[in-house]
């Protein structure tokens, strides 16, 4: 009767501990597994974001990277008319909703100058408005934002 009750405790002893083994072994799986999606969650919430648009027409092209990083924005613009000054610089703003206003460092007929530019992204394209501009605290703005003509750049690879 001793033997008895002896391996039944004995029973008893293996399989709760058999059963503490599994659950620490399947809570280490969840924590590890949590860990490594926190990892890659992190990594691409910091991880920047390069898209390329360009406007062909004729001979005259107009290039864009745009470089996001959270709502931080960077980038290029290059406009590159076949036989006329070209502008080119780089960029730098912020991003709110589909809504882009950066600073563009506009090098073009031998100056550089700061232009405010407002790109609104749409799908697959960017758009931005030109026209006639106005020099304001350091930095040339349009003189009335609802005239002068659109840009509208399509997506492409970046190169």
């Amino acid at each position: 009767m001793k033997q008895s009750t002896y391996l039944t405790r004995l029973l008893i002893t293996l399989i709760a501990l058999g059963a503490s083994l599994t659950a620490c072994q399947q809570q280490a799986k969840h924590t590890e597994s949590a860990s490594a999606e926190d990892s890659s969650t992190a990594k691409s919430a910091t991880q920047p974001d390069t898209l390329c648009f360009q406007q062909i027409e004729g001979k005259d092209s107009t290039l864009l990277q745009v470089v996001r990083n959270g709502s931080a924005i960077t980038g290029r613009l290059d406009v590159l008319p076949f036989e006329k000054d070209r502008a080119s610089g780089t960029l730098k703003g912020t991003e709110s909703g589909n809504q882009i206003t950066a600073d563009w460092q506009r090098s073009g007929e031998g100056m550089t100058q700061i232009y405010e530019v407002v790109f609104t992204l749409t799908g697959n394209s960017i758009t931005w408005r030109e026209g006639e501009r106005i020099e304001k605290h350091g930095k040339w703005i349009l003189k009335d934002p609802a005239q002068g003509y659109d840009y509208t750049l399509m997506k492409t690879d970046c190169h």
